[in-house]
């Protein structure tokens, strides 16, 4: 069985959207346990606002694929 991709920018977007997740999720926990030890205490600040940030990012990225899309359509 051969898998065809349709749609290798829709792909490679996904691609994007899914490591842009899992740095997010990762400097997260990174940055937690580094204020953490930082402060001596637990405490809430900043380092919380990361996944704030991916979302973001997400949110452009995919907004950024539906305008060459559309631009692409003639839209």
């Amino acid at each position: 069985m051969k898998l065809r991709i349709k749609n290798k920018k829709k792909l490679i977007v996904r691609i994007i959207e899914l490591l842009v997740i899992i740095a997010t999720i990762i400097l997260t926990i990174i940055s937690i346990n580094y204020a953490t030890k930082l402060r001596g205490h637990k405490a809430y600040g900043g380092e919380y606002c990361i996944p704030i940030l991916g979302c973001i990012s997400i949110m452009i990225i995919e907004e950024l694929y539906q305008e060459s899309e559309n631009k692409k359509k003639g839209e």
